[in-house]
């Protein structure tokens, strides 16, 4: 999690990035350097710990205690688990998932933006609500 006040600086670097059509901007302060793309019109953020590499945090985390691992939100939005209303979901408990998959869309400054699978598994649940708000870094499903 981040706290309110990045939330914001990444917001406004994602605006000035879009409204001034920028390749890419970089963020850093004492505990996170974030680098946001803006390539083939959908924003890319990777974050890593400033002593270390940069990750793409849409990485599934592995959980330690377990072969369960989470995909996470790489952004700040309103997600949608359908892609309309009356559509059935991208995904459900249970089912196969591949790389590459769309599994959810994420709406960011009136921007909506697919979210795919970035490994292959099977969705274990489902960890949001169609339509909520969700936070950076924040466990969205877990595959297994």
């Amino acid at each position: 999690m981040i706290d309110k006040k990045t939330e914001n600086s990444i917001n406004l670097l994602i605006k000035k990035l879009k409204d001034e059509n920028l390749g890419s901007l970089k963020f850093s302060n004492k505990t996170i350097s974030i680098e946001i793309s803006n390539s083939s019109g959908s924003v890319q953020i990777a974050q890593s710990p400033v002593s270390s590499q940069p990750q793409n945090i849409s990485n599934t985390q592995t959980n330690e205690s377990s072969s369960m691992q989470s995909i996470d939100s790489p952004m700040v939005g309103i997600i949608y688990l359908t892609p309309k209303p009356s559509s059935p979901p991208f995904v459900k408990s249970g089912q196969k998932i591949k790389k590459g998959d769309t599994i959810c869309l994420i709406e960011a400054m009136k921007t909506f933006n697919e979210i795919k699978s970035d490994k292959d598994g099977v969705v274990k649940s489902i960890l949001v609500k169609n339509g909520e708000a969700v936070e950076f870094g924040q466990p969205l499903f877990e595959i297994s």
